[in-house]
C-alpha cells in the first residue's frame, strides 16, 4: 500500500469541508451564538486533527518503526492540543451556547472518523 504523506491529511480536509458546510447552516437557521459556539468546537477537533496528520505524514517517509514512535508522540500531542483547545474556548470565548460547542467537536469527530476510515482502502 502506497500512502504519501499528503493522504494523513485527508481527515482535517474532511473535518474542514464539514465545518464550511455545517457552520453557515447553522447561522441562518438558528443564529450567530450556536455558529460560533458550532465553530470553536469544530476548530477543537480540526486542529489537533492537522497536526497530527503533519506529524504522521512526515514519519511515514521514514520506515514503519519511526512511524510508530511518532504515531504515539502526536496522539498526545493531540490529546493536548484538544485540551488546551477546549480550556480557551471556555475561558476566553465564553460561548453563549455551550452545548454547540460540544456538537461541533462531535461532528467533526465523525468528519475525522470517515476521513480515517477513507485512509484503509
Amino acid at each position: 500500500m502506497n500512502i504519501t504523506p499528503r493522504r494523513y491529511l485527508r481527515p482535517s480536509l474532511y473535518q474542514l469541508l464539514t465545518l464550511g458546510v455545517l457552520s453557515p447552516v447553522l447561522l441562518v437557521s438558528i443564529g450567530g451564538d450556536a455558529s460560533v459556539a458550532f465553530m470553536a468546537g469544530g476548530l477543537c477537533a480540526l486542529v489537533p486533527q492537522a497536526y497530527f496528520g503533519l506529524r504522521m505524514g512526515t514519519a511515514a517517509r521514514r520506515g514503519a518503526a519511526h512511524a510508530a514512535r511518532a504515531g504515539l508522540a502526536a496522539e498526545g500531542g493531540k490529546f493536548l492540543l484538544s485540551a488546551v483547545a477546549f480550556a480557551l474556548v471556555f475561558a476566553v470565548i465564553k460561548p453563549a451556547a455551550p452545548l454547540f460547542v460540544f456538537v461541533g467537536f462531535a461532528m467533526l469527530w465523525i468528519a475525522q472518523t470517515v476521513g480515517a476510515a477513507s485512509l484503509l482502502r
